[in-house]
């Protein structure tokens, strides 16, 4: 099934390092899946946080913008520092 789940999502997806890996419990009944990816995948993230709602979380980006997402939609809500002139990773 992990086979599979790959080969969906395989273009999607940047590449994982090869020091992590996820490997599924054979003996669990619990399926996990992602439900969606958050932020532009080729832009790096230095950090997230939640708030204290759990509502929205921020993420630190290397271009140097701080992006805020709603949790529960799954998508961008507010993002600061986008024209900066000298982008900075936040």
């Amino acid at each position: 099934m992990l086979d599979e789940l790959e080969n969906e999502n395989e273009e999607e997806l940047p590449e994982l390092s090869p020091h992590f890996a996820i490997q599924p419990n054979p003996k669990s009944d619990l399926k996990v899946s992602a439900k969606y990816v958050l932020g532009d995948v080729n832009v790096p993230t230095f950090c997230v946080r939640f708030d204290w709602h759990d509502k929205y979380i921020a993420a630190g980006c290397g271009d140097g913008t701080i992006r805020i997402f709603n949790v529960f939609t799954g998508k961008q809500s507010y993002i600061l520092n986008q024209d900066m002139e000298d982008a900075m990773p936040t």
